[in-house]
């Protein structure tokens, strides 16, 4: 029996894979490309690649169809960003019917179990931490909308049809999987420095803190959520209680850069979000306490970066 991994080569998603894959799990991909990705090289071939889309409903009828599935990892989403305000349609197409069409092959083929990455973008903005036995679900714009959308109909999946519907909700992860130049609006500006990228800045932000989460850590967390028993909260929030000004993720940037270019950061919040999560339940039942600080993550992303320029430069794509 395998487990499907949706978007295994994005940046959660390719450590899900590899953190599945180590554990001798059988594990299938399904993504609109590969990608070239050292850490997966290591378990090149002790998993199944599916070049397809999410959208396209026939496509994964056949996934399913040809291949005993335990359960689903749903990691695709469309991230905040300027084409994410400009192209609303595409964007809840993409992260609400991409995750109905997954439920709904769950339901016809028999499958118990669905993970779905969330976001701690659900709760909106908070002024405190917020956690998921005080806070009802508030999300503050139109991908935390789409986030809460997601768990209101997996949920409802679960009640009607005994789907094992279980929710991450992680919060601003960085790390290897995606050079800044590849990532969304904010990270690619807080991490420029890392890759000598030069003139960006941005308008708002220099009055905001956020538990920035190195993504080994939320993929660990992930792993635990999925793999538990007989849990009794399936919505758990997965981040660090470390939390870090927009200023010094540039500065521990350029800390550990062979290039490190300015970044200017308007005064102010740049967006509607609390500062982290409460991680308490997550401790308790699922036994998670995340091992990286920022620095440390930052470091250990700057040496990813300094050892696969080369990829960059050529793409990155096979």
């Amino acid at each position: 029996m395998a487990i499907l991994i949706t978007g295994g080569y994005g940046l959660l998603g390719s450590w899900l894979v590899h953190r599945f894959v180590k554990e001798g799990k059988d594990v299938i991909v399904i993504d609109t490309k590969k990608r070239e990705l050292d850490y997966l090289s290591e378990v090149e071939g002790e998993f199944k690649f599916v070049q397809g889309d999410i959208l396209d409903f026939p496509k994964l009828g056949e996934v399913f169809a040809e291949n005993k599935i335990e359960g689903v990892i749903h990691t695709v989403s469309l991230m905040p960003s300027p084409f994410f305000l400009e192209n609303p349609y595409k964007v809840i197409s993409i992260n609400v019917m991409g995750v109905v069409n997954l439920l709904e092959l769950v339901r016809i083929f028999n499958v118990k179990k669905f993970l779905y990455i969330s976001s701690g973008a659900v709760y909106g903005e908070v002024k405190d931490r917020p956690s998921e036995l005080t806070h009802p679900l508030s999300p503050s714009d139109l991908y935390g909308a789409t986030k809460a959308s997601c768990e209101f109909i997996g949920q409802q999946y679960e009640k009607d049809h005994g789907i094992d519907f279980r929710s991450a909700r992680p919060y601003f992860f960085f790390g290897p999987g995606r050079f800044p130049s590849e990532q969304t609006y904010l990270f690619k500006r807080l991490l420029a420095p890392l890759e000598g990228l030069e003139g960006l800045e941005l308008e708002k932000g220099a009055d905001q803190r956020l538990g920035f989460t190195y993504v080994k850590d939320i993929a660990e967390g992930c792993y635990l959520l999925y793999q538990a028993e007989n849990i009794k909260h399936k919505a758990v929030n997965i981040a660090t209680e470390e939390v870090v000004s927009f200023p010094e993720m540039v500065r521990l940037a350029q800390k550990y850069s062979d290039n490190p270019t300015e970044v200017k950061i308007g005064p102010g919040k740049f967006m509607p979000r609390g500062e982290t999560l409460d991680v308490s339940l997550a401790k308790e039942e699922l036994g998670f306490y995340p091992k990286y600080s920022v620095e440390k993550g930052m470091k250990e992303y700057a040496e990813w970066i300094r050892n696969n320029r080369e990829r960059l430069k050529s793409g990155g794509k096979q």
